[in-house]
């Protein structure tokens, strides 16, 4: 769920990652973004094979993680980059993103998914690195 309004962002269609987010106007430096909001499901009930395309799973911690609407346009399609201008923090179980730095409009918005390169074995993650940076 976004926290900031619809007039600061669009969702917009990428080149290679889908959707992603994209600055309307001027994001400041620690604005926090949104919550990461969904179901709250045990990761090792979870089948993780039925999101071999489109991993959406935030983890909460070593047993749970939350499992966004996809239906909905919502904070869950900030894409990854290796140099994010967004970061992530879990409190009290629940997932905040907010802002690096400030960010100028048409900047995609992002966050580290915290994965290892793409060369490296990541089972079972399916997903390589697009970001370009």
């Amino acid at each position: 769920m976004f926290s900031v309004s619809s007039d600061y962002y669009q969702i917009k269609k990428t080149k290679d990652k889908g959707r992603g987010v994209f600055v309307k106007k001027e994001i400041k430096a620690k604005t926090i973004i949104g919550e990461y909001t969904g179901e709250k499901i045990e990761i090792e009930k979870y089948d993780l094979e039925k999101d071999r395309e489109g991993l959406y799973l935030m983890f909460l911690d070593d047993r749970y993680a939350i499992y966004p609407d996809l239906t909905k346009v919502d904070i869950h399609l900030v894409n990854h980059s290796c140099e994010p201008n967004c970061w992530i923090v879990n409190h009290q179980g629940r997932i905040y993103f907010f802002a690096l730095r400030d960010i100028k409009i048409g900047e995609e918005l992002t966050i580290s998914y915290l994965l290892p390169p793409k060369d490296k074995t990541c089972n079972p993650c399916p997903h390589g690195c697009k970001c370009e940076s």
